[in-house]
């Protein structure tokens, strides 16, 4: 179990700094977003891309403390 927490958070970690650091390459590829660029103005798609690097980054370190049911609980688990 541990060993999986830590492999997590060395891929988790990994994929949401690469995500924030190449957010210019991942836009090249993917191409702009509409919904993006209307809602976060001029440069939104790059915007959006560091947004989600963060977003899994925060994710991947609640998920190592054992915290992320408790905070999808609380948050989210209503709706369900």
């Amino acid at each position: 179990m541990i060993l999986q927490k830590i492999l997590m958070f060395i891929i988790g970690i990994t994929i949401g700094i690469l995500v924030v650091m190449y957010n210019r390459d991942i836009v090249r590829i993917v191409g702009t977003s509409g919904w993006a660029e209307k809602y976060l103005g001029a440069g939104g798609s790059y915007s959006m891309w560091q947004l989600i690097g963060l977003l899994i980054i925060v994710l991947t370190i609640l998920y190592v403390t054992d915290t992320l049911d408790k905070v999808l609980g609380s948050t989210v688990g209503a709706i369900f």
